[in-house]
């Protein structure tokens, strides 16, 4: 890939990112009582209670035991619904709906399962490891497609939008601005 196409790509999951550690999750304090400051001010967290924190605190928090965040995690079965109710659709353009930063979520618990295999030679975790590579693969494939095909529309109905995750918009919508620059460029775009 060309350095200056990879850069931008890398500048655009960067800030992907961000937004995504920005993002506000459930967390259960588990810990002590604690004093926390949020872009409201500080905040008393009780133990056994629950609160909504930008990720990047939680996930802090969280590294110290002193609180679990809620996060819905992508599994083999939640993953194979998605990935067989995708392929289903493919000849009607339908989009399954998806949380906003669902690659980004499914690449975070693929990450964890390959810290555990560091630690231990569990055939089975390493099978569900793979299995869950497979099912991310397929369907992030499939979901390019479709964009693929919703990018020659004139407009993209408001409903498919809400189905695509963040990273999904953003690639719709480069992708779409790309094709216009290029057909207006060599006049393949009617007045």
């Amino acid at each position: 890939m060309d350095s200056s196409i990879s850069l931008f790509v890398n500048k655009i999951v960067e800030f992907l990112m961000r937004d995504y550690m920005e993002e506000e999750v459930k967390v259960e304090v588990l810990g002590r009582n604690l004093k926390v400051f949020t872009h409201e001010g500080f905040i008393d967290l009780t133990r056994g209670s629950e609160y909504v924190l930008p990720r990047w605190l939680a996930y802090m928090l969280s590294k110290e035991g002193l609180v679990r965040v809620r996060e819905e995690e992508y599994g083999i079965e939640k993953l194979s619904n998605i990935a067989y109710n995708e392929e289903a659709t493919v000849q009607k353009l339908q989009l399954m709906k998806i949380p906003r930063y669902f690659y980004i979520l499914v690449k975070k618990d693929i990450e964890r399962l390959r810290e555990k295999l560091k630690d231990t030679a569990d055939l089975t975790l390493l099978d569900e490891y793979k299995q869950r590579e497979d099912l991310i693969y397929t369907i992030g494939r499939i979901r390019i497609k479709k964009i693929m095909n919703y990018i020659m529309l004139p407009t993209i109905p408001q409903e498919i939008l809400d189905k695509m995750s963040e990273e999904e918009k953003i690639l719709y919508t480069m992708l779409k601005d790309m094709l216009s620059a290029w057909t207006k460029s060599l006049g393949l775009e009617k007045a």
